[in-house]
């Protein structure tokens, strides 16, 4: 059976037909009021970061684990204040020249104000033979979630600053609609003097009392300041010549 193939480009139309020409859109011309504003505040933390080391050593054992271990050194550190929430961040094991397994620790939790005093005698009494705890750092640091409070609050200050600045504008040109159409956030680095960093050497931490009786200095409770800056745009649609 002879069967013909017609050819596509016979069956299409010779001819398709200039397409219309496409319409070019014009953006309409805006009028823009730039504004720079300014919202600051301070970070305040009724808590710090404390960090305790501990050093353990003793005669390598098959028969003991390293979680147990682990949790042998957590144990000690929670006994200093044991309503603190405790977590290891750093555990590093060794093996000298003697045979004995070193283990260092390092335990971190936020501790408020009134817990610091006399901690260094804490771990200072907690150590033992085998066993020496130590203060590895104390930071006055805000938590995320006390920074995150505050930033939303200073970005709701800049709402309510850009909104009263568009109604003025619409007062003193009535009739022109304008509108927000464009809000950047900058936020200014927080200064390195607002905070205060104990880092407490060996030498330190397990230091004798002073001879006059006077408490060991303890970290500053501080503030950050935190600002915020926001370019604003207020725009409306130009009026036509």
């Amino acid at each position: 059976m002879l069967r013909v193939l017609t050819p596509l480009a016979v069956c299409l139309p010779l001819s398709l037909g200039t397409p219309a020409s496409a319409q070019v859109i014009v953006p309409p011309v805006m009028d823009q009021v730039v504004l720079d504003l300014t919202a600051e505040d301070w970070v305040g933390t009724g808590t710090a970061r404390v960090e305790i080391v501990a050093d353990a050593a003793a005669a390598g054992s098959a028969e003991t684990g390293s979680d147990s271990r682990r949790d042998d050194l957590l144990k000690a550190v929670s006994a200093l204040v044991p309503d603190a929430e405790w977590r290891i961040t750093r555990f590093d094991r060794s093996t000298d020249q003697a045979g004995l397994e070193r283990r260092r620790a390092a335990v971190e939790a936020r501790l408020p104000e009134s817990a610091l005093g006399g901690l260094a005698d804490k771990a200072r009494q907690a150590s033992r033979p085998g066993l020496q705890l130590r203060i590895g750092a104390i930071e006055f640091t805000p938590t995320l979630a006390e920074t995150e409070a505050v930033r939303a609050r200073l970005r709701a200050e800049i709402y309510g600053k850009a909104a009263a600045e568009l109604k003025s504008l619409e007062q003193s040109f009535p009739g022109r609609s304008f509108r927000m159409g464009n809000i950047d956030f900058a936020e200014a680095p927080i200064p390195v003097y607002a905070r205060k960093t104990r880092e407490a050497g060996p030498a330190m931490a397990m230091a004798a009392p002073m001879a006059d009786g006077m408490p060991e200095e303890s970290p500053m409770n501080v503030s950050e300041k935190l600002v915020i800056r926001a370019r604003v745009v207020l725009s409306a649609v130009a009026p036509r010549e």
